[in-house]
């Protein structure tokens, strides 16, 4: 059963050739699991980097250069999150251009979906000023 959920959502999909068996057994299903989740075609966007290490500035240019909502890395999880410079870089995307980024495999399409559907929540319920720190009146 196809859904509507991710009808409008676009991602960006960056993929680290040095996983070489990994991709072959993620890629194709984590863009089918976006498309079942409502997402079409067009508004899945896949780049290849040649390492774990190029990732991060691949992220960034995501999110600098395109229009997606979520950006999933394709890679094995432990791989990149037990790299301490790659999370702090990854981090610092997500805080700096408030976009969701996950990383691992088929299982991030429904994670990424689940988080971007959260923030669109929370932002309709924020209340206008939502910070009272950066309140000049």
């Amino acid at each position: 059963m196809v859904s509507d959920v991710a009808q409008n959502m676009k991602f960006g999909i960056i993929v680290a050739r040095e996983f070489e068996e990994f991709n072959l057994e993620n890629l194709a299903p984590t863009v089918e699991s976006l498309q079942m989740l409502g997402c079409a075609p067009e508004n899945v966007v896949v780049k290849y980097v040649p390492t774990a290490h190029d990732v991060v500035i691949a992220t960034q240019f995501m999110a600098e250069y395109t229009d997606v909502d979520g950006v999933i890395i394709l890679a094995p999880r432990n791989r990149i999150m037990g790299t301490l410079s790659a999370m702090n870089g990854i981090v610092q995307i997500q805080i700096q251009w408030n976009m969701v980024v996950e990383i691992g495999g088929i299982e991030t399409a429904t994670n990424i979906v689940e988080m971007i559907v959260l923030q669109n929540e929370m932002e309709l319920e924020a209340p206008e000023n939502r910070n009272p720190r950066l309140n000049f009146s």
